[in-house]
């Protein structure tokens, strides 16, 4: 990973933290993956459907990536050691990764968030400063890669996804009272301006009335040394916060709010990314011009498309989602991107439950050979 001729090739990085036994933790999209080794199998699915993504294409100049913390395999099962193998068998490093930056202990929701600030800092430091780097949450999907290296900024900047919430819509759900942008903007207020990414305080523009937009933990872009500093300012703000008695449990939170002061310079890629939400229960509006974007993040169809895209791909069979990366249309049927009609929403409820039957009898009579 560290010859000259990397340097500008870009790295896209995945991330995963695999609980331990006695962590409690809940992930609401994650579909029933209720124990430590089955949530660790529901996310290997969306990152070995990530990698094939970008290395089924053929023509992705691109290194891959997976911080985590698994050290012992056999704790995956058989079917979360064939994930992996799978992803590794596409070339993607495994890199182990320490869990230091956690919440308190009591935030269960969204537990591993963080996750990605220590697999930042791990991997910037195998990697030259100036290397374009990508950290992506697991359950993304690339449709036109290209699109989306060309737009990692230069440092100091950092490339996120901006999501312009209502002011006072709870986004976290849980945690202490900064989890809407209103707050967010407001704790900003409190704090001072240091000096930030090599930028003296007394240059950086003051706080807008308006608070920042909610920044995203779905992608973090930039240069190795941007986004190392990036943590370092997280760190600060961390410490800050704690000496008044505070904290902020999720990635976003503390990003949110870095966003607010002005000290770290975020740029928004929301024309090249964006978090695409499916299905016909979510009340958020459509998303414009999907097949334009370069990286779609599909937080409802972990436990769904991912999940059986993920089941061919473990059987070897790739050339149906090959097929189906050489057409945007075709990619978005295949993952809900263009909505549901009510013969596909029978075809994918029957589908979730003959999962659910095949589950209940595998645990009664030992293992049975994978659905189709």
């Amino acid at each position: 990973m560290n010859s000259s001729k990397d340097r500008q090739r870009p790295l896209v990085v995945q991330y995963l933290y695999v609980h331990g036994q006695d962590e409690e933790f809940f992930y609401p999209n994650a579909r029933s993956a209720a124990t430590a080794a089955g949530a660790a199998r529901r996310y290997l699915e969306c990152a070995l459907v990530q990698a094939a993504s970008l290395r089924l294409r053929g023509d992705a100049e691109v290194e891959l990536a997976l911080a985590t913390n698994i050290t012992h395999r056999d704790a995956l099962g058989r079917v979360g050691g064939e994930l992996l193998a799978r992803i590794e068998a596409l070339g993607v490093e495994i890199v182990p990764t320490e869990y230091r930056r956690r919440p308190p202990e009591d935030s269960a929701t969204f537990f591993s968030s963080r996750y990605v600030l220590d697999a930042i800092v791990e991997l910037a430091a195998r990697n030259p400063d100036d290397r374009p780097m990508l950290f992506t949450d697991l359950d993304c999907v690339w449709v036109n890669p290209q699109r989306l290296f060309d737009s990692v900024p230069q440092a100091p900047e950092i490339g996120c996804v901006h999501i312009l919430y209502p002011l006072d819509w709870d986004v976290v759900g849980f945690g202490d009272e900064a989890r809407t942008r209103a707050k967010l903007g407001e704790m900003a207020a409190t704090l001072g301006t240091p000096t930030t990414l090599g930028t003296p305080a007394a240059t950086l523009a003051p706080a807008a009335q308006e608070p920042a937009p909610w920044v995203g933990g779905e992608l973090l872009a930039g240069t190795g040394a941007s986004l190392r500093a990036m943590v370092e300012e997280c760190d600060r703000l961390d410490r800050e916060l704690s000496g008044m008695g505070r904290v902020l449990p999720t990635e976003e939170q503390i990003l949110t709010l870095a966003g607010n002061l002005g000290t770290v310079p975020f740029v928004n890629l929301s024309k090249a990314a964006y978090r695409v939400h499916t299905g016909p229960r979510h009340e958020a509006p459509p998303v414009k011009a999907p097949l334009s974007l370069g990286l779609w993040h599909l937080p409802a169809e972990k436990g769904l498309s991912l999940r059986r895209a993920a089941g061919q791909l473990r059987r070897g069979r790739t050339a149906p989602l090959r097929r189906d990366l050489a057409e945007p249309r075709r990619l978005a049927r295949r993952f809900n991107v263009l909505g549901t009609g009510l013969g596909r929403r029978f075809r994918d409820d029957g589908w979730i439950a003959g999962r659910k039957v095949y589950g209940a009898l595998s645990s009664r009579i030992g293992a049975l050979p994978p659905p189709a």
